[in-house]
């Protein structure tokens, strides 16, 4: 048999594993809504709870990036960046309510926002001037308070300064709220 023949019956062969293992991968990625019940679970295990994230690890540290994602009254996404006592950047996106999204493995959910309001509030104020669509934040182990981490998707790179702080897995503390 010639090394043309061989190749011409390998080629197919070859060709429908690629695509067989590349439908497996997209098909495991993709992200589906939940059903309600299950919607409803995940949001009482997220409710009135506020993680915090710093860069560096250290509230006092100068300059500092900070991040709180809290779900007291819906979703709220917070960040400020700091040197000494002075806040440069701040800004905030919230919504009273947000949808979920699991991917297919069940290892991960995404959070959108439902009709986010934005507010920047330094350098210069102005309010709903942040483009948020397409942002959401990813979540693992949303029912293991030890393991659960975030990441922030925000595909167009349209979040202003500090970002980004988590666009990586990052472990965040809880922390209680605070007025």
């Amino acid at each position: 048999m010639s090394t043309v023949t061989v190749q011409s019956h390998l080629t197919p062969i070859i060709l429908i594993l690629a695509l067989l293992s590349a439908s497996s991968c997209g098909f495991e990625g993709r992200f589906l809504p939940v059903g309600e019940s299950e919607e409803d679970e995940i949001k009482a295990a997220l409710k009135d709870r506020s993680f915090r994230q710093f860069d560096p690890d250290d509230i006092d540290a100068s300059p500092r990036k900070a991040v709180i994602l809290d779900f007291f009254d819906g979703i709220s996404l917070w960040a400020q960046y700091s040197e000494g006592e002075h806040a440069i950047n701040e800004w905030e996106i919230r919504a009273e309510n947000y949808r979920i999204e699991q991917k297919e493995s069940g290892s991960e959910i995404k959070i959108y926002f439902n009709e986010p309001r934005s507010e920047r509030i330094l350098p210069t104020r102005c309010d709903d001037c942040i483009e948020t669509s397409g942002i959401s934040i990813s979540v693992r182990n949303v029912f293991d308070s030890e393991k659960i981490s975030f990441k922030l998707n925000d595909p167009d790179e349209s979040l202003p300064s500090p970002f980004p702080v988590f666009n990586s897995w990052t472990t965040f503390r809880e922390d209680e709220y605070f007025d």
